[in-house]
């Protein structure tokens, strides 16, 4: 049901990180290099996300490109469109872990979401693909190429390989398992799996959108229950953190030009916003 953070690439890429993670075992770690866990905001923030387009960064982008969008969808005649974008920066990437999130909406804001798809859907498709095409040009002065960022990819799914090769994270993982069943639910072992068998269940249960949304909230809580409990969400951040660090050292000059190029498009973005509001 939630894999890994920023595991929706190309599958060029996925191969060069499967290649990469079959050598990763036991690399260069640095304890130093710690995760931050932004309740607020509801981020985890790994050090890597300086260089590569993190979930924050990701927000401000899609904002700007729905505005763009917009005035283009205004000048066809849709002059009720509104900038439709999904501005729920949180992540999941190690399970469920905020519990004040977790009671609100269970594992992300579906309601949210839905509202944003059935926004965008009064637009026609055909309009919508002419729109994009029209705006082509100012659009890649904000949006990220797969290509650009895969550098990176690359050096999280190596960082992340050497993480999960560390005895101390199943270590975690299994007394968040503990928990779990302690609670009544079935924990789901294979490497991505971040939450019960319960919730995974959610997804093929007949079911009312309704009582799904409720049964999510109930076990996306106790989930994020057990992760704050153990402190999995911290713990294992910090031992990927601390993989990340020596990599980004050896790769200090090329992450240095990726972040300079992720600047100057979340700059665009935020010109943009600015400027159309």
């Amino acid at each position: 049901m939630l894999l890994h953070k920023n595991s929706a690439f190309t599958i060029t890429a996925l191969a060069g990180a499967l290649l990469l993670s079959s050598c990763a075992q036991g690399g260069a770690s640095n304890p130093e290099y710690k995760a931050k866990i932004d309740y607020a905001n509801n981020l985890i923030t790994l050090p890597m996300d300086e260089y590569d387009y993190d979930d924050a960064s990701r927000v401000v982008i899609n904002e700007a490109s729905a505005r763009i969008m917009q005035i283009c969808y205004v000048s066809k005649g849709y002059s009720d469109a509104v900038p439709v974008f999904y501005n729920d920066p949180h992540n999941n990437i190690y399970g469920a872990w905020n519990v004040e999130y977790a009671k609100k909406y269970g594992y992300a804001n579906e309601e949210k979401a839905r509202e944003a798809e059935q926004t965008i859907e009064k637009i026609p498709k055909d309009i919508r693909r002419q729109c994009r095409k029209e705006s082509a040009n100012q659009l890649k002065e904000i949006e990220y190429e797969n290509d650009n960022d895969s550098f990176a990819y690359r050096l999280r799914q190596e960082a992340y390989a050497s993480a999960k090769s560390n005895p101390e994270w199943n270590k975690v993982r299994s007394e968040w398992w503990s928990c779990l069943e302690s609670n009544g639910l079935t924990p789901r072992k294979d490497d991505q799996a971040w939450s019960s068998q319960e919730a995974f269940n959610i997804g093929v249960s007949s079911k009312s959108e309704e009582e799904k949304t409720q049964e999510s909230i109930r076990l996306a809580t106790i989930e994020a229950e057990c992760n704050q409990k153990v402190g999995m969400a911290q713990r294992l951040g910090d031992i990927e953190a601390s993989y990340q660090g020596p990599l980004i050292e050896k790769n200090q000059a090329k992450l240095n030009q990726l972040k300079e190029e992720k600047e100057k498009h979340v700059a665009k973005a935020r010109e943009i916003i600015a400027t159309s509001q």
